[in-house]
């Protein structure tokens, strides 16, 4: 059984990840397009880890609801 404390923990983790990873892509794809910010050198790499990045962070905020708190 989890700690109420450290489900919280993990779901605001999994808030900062998905966060990360949006804005990974966000910055990758519309901004690169546009010229703002230099595009990615290997781009199977940076969408393989703005794509991790989406995955355990919903992992983490979506487990809260799974989570069994003592």
């Amino acid at each position: 059984m989890a700690n109420p404390e450290n489900v919280q923990m993990a779901a605001h983790f999994g808030l900062f990840m998905l966060a990360v990873g949006a804005l990974g892509l966000f910055s990758g794809t519309t901004l690169g397009r546009c010229g703002i910010v230099r595009r990615a050198d290997a781009p199977g790499t940076f969408y393989s880890i703005c794509g991790s990045h989406l995955a355990v962070g919903a992992f983490c905020y979506f487990g809260q609801y799974f989570a069994r708190t003592v």
